[in-house]
């Protein structure tokens, strides 16, 4: 071939740490690839022979297609079976180029209006949109496409090297690697799990302001870090509503349903559980030591089993300190057909068995209806209310009076010589764009300067948050006129972040976990405006310019 679909590999799986090259976006060399070759020698080829080689993919059993390729014209064909994928709930994602012409036209397979496809824009290095990444509210998403250094071959395959070529072609298989990377971590999560991560954890580029989405980049630039964080978190409720995703798959069951609901301990990794069916002493459920890995939550597993059996439940510590109370308040409780059979406290050493119902006998309630299923995740029980913002005080606050299921976030402003010109928000929100407004101040609302207000709100537990603060004068609030700063906190602890000398903003995200130790290990993300930098800032967020 001309070297085309070998240079789109390396950016996907060229090995890394070897001194040799280009480090792929999965370089541990553990990553199978399924080569589907749908054009000729020549980089040309018809409708049929890309879908014959994006059935044999599908047919391997392929998780993600990248598609570095593309015409101006749709086949009723193709349109038919991504239906058929759909349709059959098959776990595939198809990640395509966007097309080089420069223009608004659509290019296929990348525009097919499916939950399965995504159309991959190509950005320049800035940000901006390369001049030839065609744009149409069909592209999803960006990556790099220009001057992308890759592995090619040379001279009809007998020779091997690299060189950097730009084009969408090259921007795709950054998406289609990240996607394959998270995926490879979370295996049991959906394709509409992993295309929503890969959207709504995207990096809008500053110079296209507030966008939620747009024609030129889509939801904005693919970033790994930030879509696995959120695979894991499997919590999408902030995650822009318009973003296309398949339905969840119902939890079809006729017969009896097994709940299993697990809190874990600060060492979630070290617990296990076995489900067994004592009857024909065969094992129907498990998760295993590693599978749980987030603490403080609570993980639920449903199971769809036959009536009158019994069963054994044992869960193991690796560690042999149970999952309470050392260490956290993990505990569990087991439902059959809604009823509680089982529960443990969590204060166990190594193991610790259960059994409940009996062989031949009827279950203790008709099936329920059950929702659809999410994937196994941490999930909440509780539906808090906000409590609204205190009058400003300053003197903090002793106690908390937040409910179950909410954590005490303190906000302490020192303002500088021009309080006026301080404004703050919170969001609920994984992106700012798409999420929901929890407190806030003015411009105007403090008018003492060297003066310092704290205030409290009751916020979700485990809940991404970003909070914002302004200058209206674009010189923070240290150190020009006075020496004034800003910090934050949980729960009555230390300040988790604190600031004060930035320029127009400073946005802080993180996870609202009431043990710091969980929040550092999804990171606690800084975007700072430095003085004399102004950016092209839109007003299309009518709260920065209130």
């Amino acid at each position: 071939g001309d070297g085309h679909g070998t240079h789109v590999a390396g950016t996907m799986v060229a090995i890394g740490n070897n001194g040799i090259g280009v480090v792929g976006v999965t370089s541990n060399a553990s990553m199978p690839l399924h080569i589907g070759k749908g054009l000729g020698d020549d980089g040309f080829g018809s409708n049929s022979g890309v879908l014959a080689a994006m059935e044999s993919c599908v047919q391997s059993g392929a998780k993600v297609i990248n598609m570095s390729l593309g015409g101006p014209d749709a086949s009723g064909a193709v349109e038919e079976f991504l239906t058929k994928l759909e349709n059959d709930g098959t776990d595939v994602l198809i990640v395509a180029a966007a097309g080089n012409n420069g223009d608004s036209s659509f290019s296929f397979p990348a525009s097919y209006n499916s939950p399965l496809v995504m159309s991959v824009a190509a950005v320049e290095s800035n940000g901006d949109r390369a001049g030839f990444s065609q744009y149409n509210n069909q592209v999803d998403i960006a990556a790099p496409g220009v001057d992308i250094k890759s592995t090619v071959t040379m001279n009809a395959g007998r020779d091997f090297g690299y060189t950097s070529w730009d084009g969408t072609s090259m921007a795709s298989p950054h998406v289609a690697g990240v996607a394959a990377l998270i995926w490879s971590h979370y295996p049991s999560k959906s394709v509409a799990d992993v295309r929503t991560a890969l959207e709504c954890s995207a990096v809008m580029p500053e110079q296209y302001g507030d966008d939620v989405k747009n024609n030129e980049v889509g939801y904005g630039v693919v970033n790994a870090k930030n879509a696995l964080a959120l695979l894991e978190w499997g919590d999408f409720s902030g995650c822009p509503s318009s973003a296309p995703t398949m339905a969840p798959s119902p939890f079809d069951c006729s017969e009896d349903v097994i709940e299993i609901r697990i809190t874990t301990d600060l060492y979630p990794t070290e617990t296990a559980w076995f489900l067994t069916d004592i009857c024909s002493n065969t094992e129907v459920a498990k998760e295993l030591l590693g599978d749980y890995t987030l603490s403080n939550y609570e993980y639920i597993t449903l199971i769809c089993v036959p009536p009158g059996r019994e069963y054994s439940f044992k869960i193991t510590d690796e560690f042999g300190d149970g999952i309470c109370c050392n260490f956290g308040d993990g505990s569990y409780d087991i439902l059959y057909n809604g009823e509680p059979v089982a529960s443990g406290s969590g204060t166990f050493a190594a193991e610790e068995i259960k059994t409940f119902g009996q062989c031949g006998t009827s279950p203790p309630s008709p099936a329920p209806s059950l929702a659809p299923q999410s994937s196994i995740g941490p999930t909440s029980s509780h539906s808090p209310t906000y409590s609204p913002a205190p009058t400003l005080t300053s003197s903090p606050s002793s106690t908390s009076s937040c409910s179950s299921g909410q954590v005490e976030f303190i906000f302490t402003l020192t303002t500088d010589n021009y309080p006026e010109e301080t404004k703050w928000i919170l969001k609920e929100a994984f992106k700012w764009q798409t999420g929901t407004k929890i407190a806030g101040e003015s411009f105007g609302t403090y008018n003492s300067s060297q003066t310092t207000y704290i205030e409290t709100i009751c916020i979700k537990k485990n809940k991404s948050h970003i909070f914002r603060i302004n200058d209206k004068a674009n010189d923070g609030l240290c150190c020009d006129h006075g020496n004034g700063e800003y910090s934050i906190a949980l729960n009555g602890q230390e300040p988790f972040h604190s600031g004060g000398n930035f320029g127009k903003k400073e946005q802080v995200k993180f996870m609202a976990f009431p043990d710091y130790s969980d929040m550092q290990a999804f990171t606690i993300e800084i975007e700072r405006e430095p003085k004399g930098v102004y950016l092209d800032w839109t007003s299309k967020d009518e709260e920065e310019n209130s």
